[in-house]
């Protein structure tokens, strides 16, 4: 029996990325608090409020290329569609050599410049079977340069930025994606359904 768990628990760790991930988003003045758990093709996307309560959910389901946003306020869902064509940009990547321990990882410093944008993005990238991150972004087709240039960066599968700083090439900040928090755990099925006594929203 003891065999058995500790055979579980080697599997797992080496598994790809199972758990939660907490992090911050700041676009000028205004710091937002967000909440991934992983799991498999599954990954749950928590907006949190100031005091910590859950303002906005997104069930995100890669393999299916499925998005469902949740309102717990008012106990509904929608399904968000992505009819968006995804967005080519020409980038330069400079991988600058350097590296830090972030949040336990070890994590490498890749430089992405827009030729045509006027913008800079720098990111501190841990390699650890973080496999569900570039399906989620592909699923969720977002157009933010935080997501967009990461997306240019070749052999990024597996990779997770633990911090992604967007400046103007004059380096005024624009933006910042920073985890906060990781904890690799099993998590339950249940967290990526939807609720019951939600009701769908349907367009009229």
């Amino acid at each position: 029996m003891v065999a058995t768990v500790m055979l579980g628990t080697v599997a797992f760790a080496t598994g790809p990325f199972q758990g939660m991930i907490k992090f911050t988003k700041t676009i000028g003045p205004v710091t937002a608090n967000y909440v991934y758990y992983v799991k498999g093709d599954k990954v749950r996307v928590e907006e949190l409020g100031e005091n910590g309560d859950v303002q906005g959910i997104m069930i995100i389901d890669t393999k299916s290329n499925s998005v469902k946003a949740l309102s717990p306020e008012r106990q509904m869902y929608i399904d968000v569609p992505n009819k968006r064509p995804a967005r080519e940009t020409e980038v330069y990547v400079q991988k600058t050599g350097k590296s830090e321990v972030i949040n336990g990882y070890k994590c490498s410093e890749v430089k992405v410049s827009g030729k045509s944008d006027g913008r800079e993005v720098t990111y501190w990238m841990a390699d650890d079977d973080f496999d569900f991150f570039v399906p989620m972004l592909e699923t969720l087709n977002r157009k933010d340069k935080l997501a967009v240039y990461f997306m240019n960066i070749p052999e990024i599968s597996g990779m997770f930025p633990m911090v992604g700083v967007e400046r103007k090439t004059d380096g005024v900040e624009l933006s910042k994606l920073q985890v906060v928090e990781m904890d690799k755990k099993d998590l339950d099925n249940s967290i990526f359904e939807i609720p019951a006594g939600y009701t769908k929203f349907e367009r009229e």
